[in-house]
């Protein structure tokens, strides 16, 4: 399933010292529970269970440290509340990262993250997880999100589903699990250039960072002048 939205989808935090895992001008609408999986098999009808994440792995190169803000997306339908999302920091190793843990996908920071509308921007904010990203650190920082129970993705503005891009090139940086990780086994959402019901999909997530700059103590004018009377 997919409709073409704008590239611009998030005119409010582009400016802002953000990753993304996407590059197009083109987006489907999806969930977990569009694909069809193998090993353990399970037909794909878009239908939506609190059993199914999406993830989304970026690998910051920042040369100063930063803080992460937060992450937005495109909810399709402005009754979806999705049951949970959060970020973690996966250690590399090797260059590689493992998958989150059934432990650590129940315990993701921001329960019931609603859709603001139809077609709408959704931002989870992390401030308060103080996530940061210190220069050369060897960290995957994975962005994840949680989808309800018993939804359906039928259309445009019906039923619980986030913009992916399906533009090429397909950067293959996002997967799913459709039991909330306790088997260990992960999907990724499989392009075949010669299937033309194949799509590169990218999960359309944005993460936002701030700068951290040099914490500077605030005195009164009574300290100050108590300071100088001491010297």
């Amino acid at each position: 399933m997919h409709v073409d939205l704008p590239g611009s989808y998030f005119p409010a935090i582009q400016a802002d010292s953000s990753l993304r895992c996407f590059g197009g001008t083109e987006f489907a609408l999806v969930n977990p529970g569009c694909f069809v999986t193998s090993t353990p098999a399970q037909p794909g009808d878009c239908g939506s269970t609190s059993s199914q994440f999406l993830v989304q792995y970026l690998f910051p190169d920042f040369p100063a440290p930063q803080r992460l803000r937060g992450f937005g997306f495109l909810s399709n339908d402005g009754d979806t509340v999705f049951p949970a999302a959060g970020a973690l920091l996966l250690p590399l190793d090797g260059g590689d990262s493992r998958f989150p843990t059934a432990g650590e996908l129940s315990k993701l920071a921001v329960k019931n993250v609603r859709s603001n509308g139809d077609t709408s921007q959704v931002f989870v904010d992390l401030s308060s997880k103080n996530l940061v990203i210190e220069p050369g650190s060897p960290v995957a920082l994975v962005l994840v999100l949680q989808f309800p129970e018993g939804g359906q993705l039928l259309a445009p503005t019906q039923g619980p589903g986030i913009a992916a891009d399906r533009s090429l090139p397909d950067e293959g940086c996002d997967f799913f699990t459709v039991d909330a990780g306790r088997s260990g086994v992960w999907f990724e959402p499989r392009y075949e250039p010669l299937d033309p019901q194949s799509l590169p999909l990218d999960w359309g997530f944005v993460a936002v960072f701030d700068p951290i700059g040099v914490d500077v103590e605030t005195l009164t004018w009574s300290h100050v002048k108590q300071l100088y009377r001491n010297h």
